[in-house]
């Protein structure tokens, strides 16, 4: 490593879409978060279109989901949603509406035949979005995919035999191969014929995910090097984690992959150019790579939240679900709108008793896998609570 830097980012390259410290951008809105007061619409929601899946991931945080709720959100409500969100009401008037959204799962997104539609309605409205993805559909929403801020890719491999193994054991057939094309394509075309996924900005574009694991720890440079030919605006990678609903499971990486993980990414920082970056985010875990929830409330449920498909089985085409946590998918605990029809019914309970409730329930070090908000709640605990950096005097 050179000075200055360190696995997570290199010094030129601070400035990133991965820094946490870009959410103190929103101190002004979070310091409004108060019992007895009107709660500022989330400035991003996540929108989970369908729960199903084409892989079968090794980690996969949404196998409940999935096994239970095998469900979709309808067109309809996609469209309802879309046109619900940057004009949210019953927050403050000063707050504007919801800015952006995650496309996400639950599933894979992409499979959604509407998904393509859904995003071009949110960019008509102003709307910006991001989608995570495992790839294999892109091509079916080539267009549409352009309107995005940014395309994450969970490939999570470099060679196809520990991409099968990892993420569709028994398979024989070159999936990582259709995935890699898959994002050439997109990157092409984007370059060809324009969208905010073209635009010339680090944290926009399409990343090569990385979710790291014991059994490819040894493939990461090979991955970087694929990335940046390809033609990805960055490699972002994490340690992978067990799901909140399997957290006594044994999920540990060896004291050999941590080291391995850590060569690597800083070889891998001398393919770093003004167009390329590389990212080893670790700041959500201790040194070991296990999870550090290192916080005591969790401020973040009044922060985001996700739209999801339905719960019950028997119920109106066009119901919706919304949780709380991305983390948490399918845990009832964390539902503050069950199997609704209208979309307003979500601005109507934000900042309810209920959700209070919820808020008052959560025990994070029980209950709660590696935080994917983390840094919202340190934040709000240091920086909003107890004006530990004393953040006017700037």
């Amino acid at each position: 490593m050179k000075q200055g830097e360190s696995i997570e980012w290199s010094a030129a390259k601070r400035w990133n879409p991965f820094n946490s410290y870009k959410l103190l951008a929103q101190v002004y809105r979070w310091d409004k978060i108060q019992r007895g007061r009107p709660i500022p619409q989330p400035v991003l929601v996540t929108v989970d279109p369908i729960n199903r899946c084409n892989l079968k991931c090794t980690w996969c945080n949404s196998a409940k989901v999935l096994e239970d709720r095998e469900k979709k959100i309808s067109a309809k409500t996609l469209n309802a949603i879309a046109d619900f969100l940057p004009q949210w009401q019953g927050a403050p008037d000063w707050a504007k509406g919801v800015e952006a959204v995650c496309i996400a799962g639950g599933g894979e997104p992409l499979l959604h035949k509407h998904c393509g539609a859904f995003i071009e309605r949110l960019a008509a409205n102003g709307v910006e979005s991001g989608v995570v993805t495992n790839g294999l559909n892109i091509d079916d929403h080539l267009q549409a995919l352009t309107n995005c801020t940014w395309l994450g890719v969970s490939v999570d491999a470099a060679r196809a035999e520990t991409f099968n193994k990892l993420k569709a054991p028994g398979s024989n057939k070159d999936l990582i191969g259709r995935v890699h094309d898959n994002m050439a394509d997109l990157i092409d075309y984007a370059r060809k014929n324009g969208g905010r996924l073209a635009m010339d900005r680090s944290g926009y574009g399409v990343s090569y995910k990385y979710l790291l694991y014991e059994e490819n720890a040894g493939e990461v440079l090979e991955a970087v090097k694929i990335a940046k030919e390809i033609g990805c605006r960055n490699f972002h990678l994490r340690p992978a984690g067990a799901p909140w609903d399997k957290l006594d499971s044994s999920f540990a990486f060896s004291a050999e992959a941590t080291a391995q993980f850590r060569e690597q990414i800083a070889a891998a920082r001398e393919l770093e150019d003004d167009n390329f970056g590389v990212y080893g985010i670790t700041h959500k875990f201790d040194e070991q790579l296990n999870k550090a929830n290192t916080f005591a409330r969790c401020y973040a449920v009044f922060m985001t939240g996700v739209f999801m498909p339905p719960v019950a089985d028997e119920i109106d085409e066009d119901a919706f679900t919304f949780g709380l946590c991305c983390d948490r998918r399918g845990d009832p605990r964390l539902e503050l709108v069950v199997d609704a029809v209208d979309v307003n019914q979500v601005a109507e309970r934000w900042g309810s008793d209920d959700h209070w409730k919820i808020f008052s329930g959560i025990k994070v070090q029980q209950q709660c896998p590696r935080c994917t908000y983390q840094p919202h709640n340190q934040i709000y605990e240091h920086v909003i609570l107890n004006d530990s950096m004393t953040f006017r005097f700037i």
